[in-house]
């Protein structure tokens, strides 16, 4: 089972996973939460590697986490705004999106199939198709027919003024456009779960409600002795 959650930042994903993943685990279920941009792919497994010749080869310091903020014209050095241009431009991480699938197939496999767990995801590919989209582009519709559709996707939808009230990492001209590619992206995958986030407790119940009752039969079957 594949649970997945998008959207702006400060929408309260992380919030609403942990919600969800101590619901899941009272219910008797094991759990793994992976992070799109942390833990599945092709660039954090360079990271990774980066860090480890940084630490066990050369013996220099780890470097700090890596930042996914668009980096100001005025606040960076060239060199880091060549750097972002050059690894983070679409049509690469178009390329490397079929590659960082491959992969989730093979997670899937081994979270799901061999060790029986519940997979829980934060961020997937549909925020990849809001990073990559331009405008009304091709190829965020090509690259969302070949994406493996979670068994839950949740879509948690939040204007860019929550958004910046929240977090206020970036311009609010810059999460407009977000906000509008999220809608765009998410009317291409069936079934997702949308909710707003203004009253917590009422979406976290919104949340498990609408998980238990998309579930596969076994924890839906958990859902229902539980009630009864």
């Amino acid at each position: 089972m594949l649970i997945t959650f998008s959207g702006l930042d400060g929408a309260g994903k992380s919030t609403l996973i942990d919600c969800l993943r101590s619901e899941l685990q009272r219910r008797g279920r094991t759990v793994t939460v992976l992070h799109m941009n942390d833990d599945l792919g092709i660039y954090p497994y360079v990271r990774r590697l980066r860090e480890w010749v940084r630490c066990r080869v050369l013996r220099l310091a780890p470097t700090p986490p890596p930042s996914y903020t668009i980096p100001r014209p005025k606040t960076v050095s060239l060199g880091a705004r060549l750097r972002y241009r050059i690894i983070w431009n679409k049509p690469l991480r178009r390329v490397l999106y079929l590659g960082d699938v491959v992969l989730l197939l093979c997670y899937r496999l081994y979270i799901e199939r061999l060790r029986g767990r519940v997979f829980v995801m934060d961020r997937y590919f549909y925020d990849t198709l809001v990073d990559v989209s331009n405008g009304h582009s091709i190829w965020p519709r090509l690259l969302a027919l070949l994406t493996p559709t979670p068994t839950v996707a949740v879509f948690i939808d939040i204007s860019a003024h929550t958004s910046i009230a929240r977090k206020g990492e970036y311009t609010i001209e810059y999460l407009r456009q977000r906000e509008t590619a999220y809608q765009n992206v998410f009317q291409w995958v069936p079934g997702a779960i949308v909710l707003g986030n203004q009253d917590l407790e009422a979406t976290k119940r919104t949340l498990l409600q609408a998980v238990f009752t998309k579930s596969p039969r076994p924890i839906h079957r958990q859902l229902r002795g539980q009630i009864e």
